[in-house]
């Protein structure tokens, strides 16, 4: 439990830790200071990765430290009137993209409920509309993190293998069958235990008569399984691929 949701749990504690420093009377002082340390640490820590060869922005602790430190730069410069709120916006779209769905909603709720509790301290209209326009990125990250696979899908960076067919299928054997790979796998099963069989009784027979009738059927069946791994690739990738088969090689 805690493995899958380690992300989320981390970006909340940062994300309240630096509330309460903000709230603190002898910790409040130190939040820009807090915040220019935290930014060299984050430059110190993504040039350390980019000189070991490590994905720079990509892993949890950049994305932790980053957190941090822009959290800490909206305290420090004023939370609803600083320069930098809308950091927090990209900030909640960067999550919903690098973690789990839940993680960018457990800072935004976060975000939303320590704001509300100084809702009137300088203008309510202005502090509603500010906790409500965070409150409605939520579904926004949803919306475009969708969008975003749809658009990886249509670069094939994600393949989904699925057939069109003309007529919606009518059971859930049809419906399992017209994904692509679970129809590959359900075509070349057959010739693989047939081959499996096959030498098993090869084996068995000293007869030479029926040890080439058994190696004449191996042959068939493994070309009908090179046959079905072809169209596999034909259907897949729109290429048409090269198969030899072991009759072709024994010749």
């Amino acid at each position: 439990m805690f493995q899958k949701y380690k992300n989320t749990l981390f970006i909340v504690g940062i994300t309240m830790l630096v509330y309460f420093l903000n709230v603190l009377p002898l910790s409040k002082p130190l939040l820009l200071p807090l915040a220019l340390f935290s930014i060299i640490g984050l430059v110190g820590y993504g040039y350390r990765q980019k000189k070991v060869g490590a994905p720079v922005g990509r892993t949890p602790g950049f994305i932790y430290l980053l957190t941090a430190a822009i959290l800490l730069v909206v305290a420090a410069t004023g939370w609803f009137f600083s320069p930098f709120f809308f950091a927090l916006y990209l900030l909640a779209l960067m999550l919903a993209f690098e973690f789990e769905s839940a993680a960018s909603i457990g800072f935004i709720g976060v975000l939303a409920v320590l704001f509300s509790l100084n809702v009137g301290e300088v203008d309510i209209a202005y502090d509603f509309l500010v906790i409500l326009s965070l409150v409605s990125f939520i579904p926004l990250t949803f919306y475009l993190r969708k969008e975003f696979l749809k658009l990886k899908e249509a670069e094939k960076e994600i393949l989904v293998l699925r057939k069109t067919a003309s007529t919606p299928p009518s059971g859930i054997v049809e419906d399992i069958l017209l994904n692509k790979i679970h129809n590959f796998s359900a075509n070349l099963r057959q010739p693989i235990n047939d081959i499996k069989q096959l030498t098993h009784h090869l084996v068995n027979h000293d007869s030479k008569t029926e040890r080439e009738k058994l190696q004449s059927r191996v042959i068939a069946c493994s070309e009908e399984a090179l046959r079905s791994l072809k169209r596999f690739e034909d259907e897949t990738t729109g290429t048409v691929s090269t198969v030899t088969s072991n009759k072709t090689q024994a010749a």
